[in-house]
């Protein structure tokens, strides 16, 4: 901990680059986010010769980036991604930044390892987003591109799987904590990233990353799945205020439901959770929609429009909204789907999924 203090108030990098291909001179530009704000620097290379220094208050994600150099095949820009922390780094290469070799770094040579793990896997998933998009509706509903969809998802396990044994294997690492962010998602998977990051060492644990990814990880588990949802006050379309445990009590199913007049997702998914409540009204399913709305006229003709007869309430406090922050809700649309003590029991449901747990539940 003292090292990384130490760092945080008085070091500094300093990045040394040598791409032996390059003559003449060329833009380069470093960029990565620190507390939420992109950084960004820039100089010349002359005959592939170029450096930045700076600080930074913990290890980040960076890039180095060659804007006159570009892959005409691809039309993308020469670049490279490594972990920046206050050392100093030495990247080398002949042609390609994107092929180049860094060094100096210990952070940086565990990115490097992970990602050399994680590269054909990447690779390959790429590979079958593009036959999806370009693939005929004949294709997607035939065996062919079942097989290819089952191979995707073995392909994110496979992804998930190589963080996980990364991370145990390297407690004290930086990269480890990157990768608990990473697999903890949004929203927030406690049940999945909490006993690993419990795994990491305390000094990463007392990391500012290492803070911030517990204060979400302690929200996701108070919401996770078996946990009694916090319970909330809201004013409804009249103004009057509105419980949750009101409506809990009043069926055996509910759905703590997340949208906003503009959410085009949203609104989509809107008859699905229509028809579930057509279904299932009768057999104690209830609704309660929170809106992240800020007008209160658009809110209530949305309603109206989607035909949406249940609890509805908002603060009319967009991204604000109180009961959206304590949820730790990132994104719209998002639901909890509850049982009749308010635990917990689906997170995120849509479509025929959702349909089929409350079938299940009311029966």
């Amino acid at each position: 901990m003292g090292s990384l203090l130490a760092h945080a108030q008085g070091g500094h990098f300093k990045i040394k680059g040598t791409m032996a291909g390059w003559k003449g001179k060329d833009s380069m530009y470093l960029s990565y986010f620190e507390n939420g704000k992109l950084m960004l620097d820039s100089t010349i290379a002359t005959d592939g010769h170029f450096a930045f220094a700076g600080t930074v208050i913990q290890p980040v994600k960076a890039g180095v980036s060659a804007r006159t150099r570009m892959d005409m095949k691809t039309r993308t820009l020469d670049h490279r991604t490594f972990f920046l922390d206050n050392s100093t780094l030495t990247i080398r290469g002949t042609d390609s930044l994107g092929a180049a070799t860094i060094s100096g770094s210990p952070v940086a040579r565990d990115n490097d390892l992970l990602e050399q793990g994680l590269a054909p896997l990447f690779k390959r998933l790429g590979e079958l987003k593009m036959k999806a998009v370009s693939s005929t509706k004949e294709f997607r509903e035939g065996p062919e591109f079942k097989a290819l969809e089952k191979e995707y998802y073995a392909l994110i396990d496979s992804i998930q799987s190589t963080r996980t044994v990364f991370i145990k294997a390297h407690p004290k690492s930086f990269v480890s904590l990157a990768a608990v962010e990473s697999l903890a998602g949004t929203p927030v998977k406690y049940e999945k990233a909490g006993p690993l990051f419990e795994s990491l060492s305390p000094e990463l644990r007392n990391t500012p990353l290492g803070k911030e990814l517990q204060e979400k990880l302690a929200l996701a588990k108070r919401v996770g799945m078996g946990a009694v949802l916090p319970v909330f006050e809201s004013s409804d379309t009249a103004g009057n205020k509105l419980k949750l445990e009101d409506v809990v009590k009043k069926g055996k199913v509910t759905l703590v439901d997340f949208w906003a007049s503009w959410c085009g997702p949203c609104r989509k998914e809107n008859p699905n959770v229509v028809k579930a409540f057509t279904a299932f009204h009768d057999k104690g399913f209830n609704i309660i929609s929170v809106s992240l709305d800020k007008s209160a006229e658009l809110w209530k003709k949305a309603i109206i429009k989607d035909g949406m007869p249940w609890y509805h309430v908002s603060e009319l406090k967009y991204w604000d909204d109180p009961i959206a922050k304590m949820y730790g809700i990132a994104g719209i649309p998002d639901n909890f789907l509850l049982d009749e003590n308010g635990k917990v029991v689906g997170r995120g449901l849509r479509g025929e999924a959702l349909y089929k747990k409350i079938e299940t539940m009311v029966n």
